[in-house]
C-alpha cells in the first residue's frame, strides 16, 4: 500500500453504520491479533485496513480505485464465524476538505458484500460481490502488511502466560545489573541506571536509562525480574518482546567497534536469579555473570540476541539522531527455560557490548510470553 493516502478515520466513522448495542458473542477465531493493514503484494497501491472489535464485531475500510481512476472509499461492518469476516459494503461519496465539510452532501451507497477467510495470522483471501460493475464479483488473496503495536495474533492459543510491563509510571520491580567489568570499576565506567523521561522528541514517555563506559571491551547492562507462579521445576517455552528508545545511527566508526552497530541487544529468562559475581582473573577481580548472556555478538544458553542498537538512521547524519523508539523479539526462535523449585523464572533483557565508548539507552515496555512444554518436544 506504498504511495496511498489513507483517508481520516475520524471522517469515515460517520459513514459508518451504528454498531448493534447487544454485541455477538465472542468467537475463538481471529482475534484482535488480525487487526492492522492488509494488501495483495502484486497489486500495491491499494488495500485494506481491518480492525477486530470487542463482541466479535469487526470494522473494514477498502481504499482502491473506480474503473476510470478516481479512489474508492469502501468501509463496512460485520461479524466473525470462525475463520471468516462476512460485512456489508458501502462507498462513501460527498466529502470535501473539512473546510467545506458538509455533512449533508455525503452519500452511502450499498456497494455489495465482503468476505475475508484467513488461512493464519498473516495470509488470507478477500472475496466480494458487488453492485458496481465495475467490480462484480471476485476474489485476491492478501497479505497482512502492518500489526498494531503489542499485539500478537492467537497468542491465545499458543501461550498460556502472556505479562507485559510498561515502564511509562515506574520501573515495574526491574532492578539495573551490570556485569563483565572490575569489582571495583570507580567513576571510570560512569554506570548509571534510573527510571526517568525520555530526552526529546520523546519526552511524554519515560524508561529505565542504562548506561556505561565499556573499558573493559564487554560491558553487559541489564535488567532483571522474577516471574512467579509458575508449575515448579516446569520447562516452558518463552517468548519475549522489547522496546528500546536509543539515538545511535547505523554505520557509525568508533572505538573497538560501531556504537550502534557492536552494542547487541539480548533477551531472556533463567532459572537461578542473574547476579554479577566476583571472579579472580589474574590481578584483579571481574563481576561475571552466573548464568549463560553469551558473549557480545553470540547467544547463549539464557539468552538471544535479538538485534543492536542502532537505528535506521545513516551515520552520515551525524553521529547522533533522534531519540526513537524500537522493536526486538524473539519470536521465531526456539528459546526455552525452566521454573526453579518455586514455580519461578527469571526474565532479563539489556546488551552486550563491543564499543569501547559510553552506551546509553532506555527500556520503555516488555512482554513475555509462556508455555509449559513436555520434556520431549521438538
Amino acid at each position: 500500500m506504498r504511495n496511498t493516502v489513507l483517508p481520516s478515520l475520524l471522517a469515515l466513522c460517520a459513514a459508518i453504520p451504528a454498531f448493534g448495542q447487544v454485541p455477538a458473542p465472542p468467537q475463538p477465531d481471529p482475534r484482535g491479533g488480525i487487526s492492522g493493514a492488509w494488501y495483495n503484494p502484486q497489486q500495491s497501491g491499494h488495500g485494506l485496513h481491518i480492525e477486530r472489535l470487542d463482541g466479535g464485531q469487526v470494522a473494514l475500510s477498502w481504499y482502491t480505485f473506480d474503473a476510470s481512476g478516481a479512489p474508492l472509499w469502501l468501509v463496512a461492518t460485520g461479524d466473525q464465524h470462525g475463520h471468516s469476516i462476512t460485512a456489508t459494503a458501502f462507498e462513501v461519496r460527498g466529502g470535501r476538505p473539512p473546510p467545506l465539510w458538509d455533512a449533508a452532501m455525503i452519500e452511502q451507497i450499498a456497494w455489495g458484500e465482503l468476505q475475508i477467510d484467513f488461512s493464519g495470522c498473516n495470509d488470507a483471501v478477500l472475496a466480494w460481490s458487488s453492485n458496481n460493475p465495475d467490480f462484480g464479483a471476485g476474489e485476491l488473496p492478501i497479505r497482512r502488511l502492518t500489526r498494531i503495536e503489542g499485539s500478537r495474533c492467537n497468542a491465545e492459543n499458543e501461550f498460556s502466560r502472556q505479562l507485559a510491563w510498561s515502564f511509562q509510571l515506574g520501573d515495574a520491580g526491574f532492578v539495573p545489573l551490570f556485569a563483565d567489568l572490575p569489582e571495583e570499576p570507580g567513576d571510570l565506567y560512569e554506570l548509571d541506571a534510573r527510571w526517568e523521561r525520555l530526552p526529546p522528541p520523546l519526552q511524554s514517555r519515560a524508561g529505565i536509562r542504562l548506561s556505561g563506559h565499556n573499558r573493559s571491551d564487554d560491558l553487559a547492562m541489564l535488567v532483571k525480574a522474577p516471574v512467579t507462579g509458575l508449575e515448579p521445576n516446569a520447562l516452558y517455552r518463552v517468548e519475549l518482546d522489547l522496546e528500546l528508545a536509543s539515538n545511535v545511527p547505523t554505520g557509525c566508526a568508533g572505538i573497538g567497534g560501531s556504537p550502534g552497530d557492536a552494542v547487541y541487544l539480548k533477551l531472556g529468562a533463567s532459572t537461578l536469579e542473574p547476579l554479577a559475581l566476583p571472579q579472580d582473573e589474574g590481578s584483579q577481580s571481574v563481576l561475571r555473570l552466573n548464568i549463560d548472556f553469551g558473549l557480545q555478538s553470540q547467544s547463549g544458553a539464557d539468552a538471544l540476541v535479538v538485534g543492536t542498537l542502532a537505528t535506521a538512521d545513516d551515520c552520515e547524519a551525524g553521529p547522533e539522531v533522534d531519540w526513537t523508539l524500537r522493536d526486538y523479539s524473539t519470536r521465531g526462535t526456539p528459546f526455552r527455560a525452566r521454573a526453579d523449585e518455586q514455580g519461578r523464572l527469571w526474565l532479563v533483557a539489556g546488551s552486550d557490548s563491543g564499543f569501547e565508548g559510553l552506551t546509553t539507552y532506555y527500556l520503555t515496555a516488555l512482554r513475555a510470553r509462556l508455555q509449559a512444554v513436555d520434556e520431549g518436544t521438538p
